[in-house]
């Protein structure tokens, strides 16, 4: 009887990591599609909701001096293109704490194959981007929309969000700033 169990269990065993192994693969062939530049789109990106919001009063001249280190031609593997982000960093200023900000940063598609952002992740919970789901053709723009939670925080607060895309380097860090002031004061 345990012989059978044992058996049974080994071979449940077996088809479980087989299952995962397959999952895993097309998982890795799904991530290698999308950041693979040959896949061609006929349509132009739709405009998201992000694309009409006003710009915020804080926003600053490209002044960041992270921007000179910005690639400006497109890599040498011709499966990327290129980002161009108009700014990397955005000050909220002064807010008061619980408060919600949010703020959008724009960036332009300045290769010759389509750029796909794969994600975009915010360094804590507090910290929330979403962004241009279609591939952005060449020489169009899409968004990174970042909202920030200040409940819980006090001081001066930064925050980041790391974005994934088809381009050389994979992984562009944007950040953002405040001074949370204490909701008594």
């Amino acid at each position: 009887m345990k012989n059978t169990i044992t058996i049974f269990l080994l071979a449940l065993l077996v088809v479980v990591v087989s299952f995962l192994v397959y999952q895993n693969f097309k998982l890795n062939k799904k991530i290698e599609e999308l950041s693979s530049a040959k896949i061609e789109t006929k349509t132009s990106p739709a405009k998201t909701e992000t694309q009409n919001l006003e710009p915020s009063p804080f926003d600053k001249p490209n002044d960041d001096p992270a921007l000179l280190n910005q690639p400006t031609a497109p890599p040498s593997n011709p499966d990327l293109t290129s980002i161009h982000f108009g700014r990397l960093i955005h000050d909220f200023g002064k807010i008061k704490q619980g408060e919600y900000v949010s703020t959008t940063f724009k960036f332009a598609n300045t290769g010759k194959k389509p750029l796909f952002v794969i994600k975009a992740e915010g360094s804590c919970g507090c910290t929330v981007p979403r962004w241009t789901r279609e591939a952005v053709l060449p020489g169009n723009e899409g968004n990174i929309f970042v909202q920030f939670d200040s409940h819980n925080k006090k001081g001066e607060v930064e925050k980041t969000v790391t974005v994934t895309t088809n381009t050389e380097p994979r992984n562009t860090v944007l950040t953002i700033k405040s001074t949370v002031v204490p909701e008594d004061k």
